[in-house]
């Protein structure tokens, strides 16, 4: 994908390499915040939770600012966020105070949804779902060497904030290249290139609209599922050791790196989205339920990659990608109604998790075998109508 916007392509995916570190940094040093929160597991899992509260408060601003002042203010505003955020669980002497730096990092997230994906799309206009798919080997090139960081840093006996350290230092010198590159020009969507049957007023979506927009629930909630528990379930359940089940967070992140360079390749080839989607979701639904059934180390390591590749591959990509493609509003105000969805999964998902974290971790894999699931229907909606207005497309040509 050469393009005269590759420099700030970049920019903008090594930001998700930091992105990717911090939605497990907490998770992999779960040990350590909870001695230092004063917490337990449930704890830390509810401090996680505050991602999803500041995506949803940011969300109502994010998009509006990014679609009116530009991607690169978006941007900018997204990393001092994320910056506020980690120097922020490092101070942070109690769950109280880090939940409210935890929701600074979904304000985060949210700056850097909306400046990102409709960049990239404005970037690549004829290679969108590719160019956002990139965003993922990102996040998952991230996941894949934070736990090999933090491995060294535990057997150098050294304070694990160092990891945090790290991510403040790429992030600030990631920062001030991407202020200094040149952005697209936004692109004002073009409502009679795309068929539809009635004027859209702001508040009236259609069924697919409304659909997609939940699948950012779904996409969101499998994330974090597989990214802040599979290494729980490691040592907890199956009984491998401390640095063994960290270790599959990084096996998944190689799932999703392969996912990622097939799922481009697919998309290059013309390959629907949609029955890329619904291929995914089916095969995250079967795994995890393996996953929950059959706890030992050779199914973990299996399913971990698997799951990796089938849920954390870019789900969240694919569905936003085809949430543009189906709407004919703004790419900032329809990636913000999709981030709504992320942060409920964000909110809700941990205190859902962390609760059931208390009596048997195993579970969480079935919790995620329903997201799955409702996911699954979801799309099905969406294809069943696909077929419907194809059906008529046809009947009313040959009448």
């Amino acid at each position: 994908m050469k393009s005269k916007y590759f420099s700030t392509s970049l920019g903008l995916y090594i930001n998700y390499f930091v992105h990717g570190m911090a939605l497990i940094i907490i998770a992999q040093n779960m040990d350590a915040f909870a001695a230092q929160w004063h917490t337990d597991m449930a704890g830390v899992a509810f401090v996680v939770s505050s991602f999803g509260i500041g995506k949803l408060i940011a969300v109502f601003f994010s998009g509006k600012l990014s679609d009116h002042f530009g991607r690169k203010l978006s941007l900018i505003v997204g990393a001092l966020f994320y910056l506020a955020f980690f120097i922020g669980i490092l101070i942070s002497q109690s769950t109280e105070i880090a939940y409210f730096f935890g929701i600074c990092a979904g304000f985060a997230n949210s700056f850097l949804d909306t400046g990102t994906y409709p960049a990239l799309m404005e970037a690549y206009p004829a290679k969108a779902a590719s160019a956002n798919i990139v965003v993922k080997a990102f996040v998952q090139a991230g996941q894949f060497l934070l736990p090999f960081m933090i491995a060294f840093i535990m057997s150098q006996h050294l304070w694990f904030g160092w990891s945090v350290i790290f991510l403040i230092a790429v992030l600030s010198l990631n920062t001030i290249f991407i202020a200094t590159r040149k952005f697209p020009p936004m692109v004002e969507e073009d409502i009679s290139a795309k068929p539809q049957e009635q004027p859209v007023s702001k508040w009236h979506f259609s069924v697919d609209e409304i659909c997609l927009i939940c699948f950012g629930f779904v996409a969101q909630g499998l994330l974090y599922l597989l990214s802040n528990w599979i290494a729980k379930y490691g040592s907890t359940v199956v009984g491998m050791s401390d640095n063994a089940s960290k270790m599959l967070v990084s096996l998944e992140s190689i799932g999703a790196i392969i996912c990622v360079i097939v799922t481009f390749t697919l998309g290059s080839r013309g390959v629907s989205t949609l029955k890329i989607l619904l291929t995914y979701l089916t095969m995250t639904m079967f795994i995890s339920l393996v996953l929950w059934a059959m706890p030992n180390p050779t199914v973990a390591v299996v399913c971990s990659v698997l799951l990796g590749y089938f849920s954390a591959g870019g789900l969240i990509q694919l569905g936003l990608t085809l949430l543009a493609e189906v709407s004919t509003r703004g790419k900032g105000f329809v990636t913000s109604l999709y981030t709504i969805a992320e942060g409920i999964a964000v909110f809700g998902i941990p205190i859902v998790a962390g609760a059931m974290s208390r009596t048997n971790i195993a579970n969480i894999y079935l919790l995620n075998a329903l997201v799955a699931l409702f996911g699954l229907s979801l799309l099905i909606v969406i294809l069943v109508r696909k077929k419907q207005r194809a059906e008529e497309l046809e009947t009313s040509s040959l009448s």
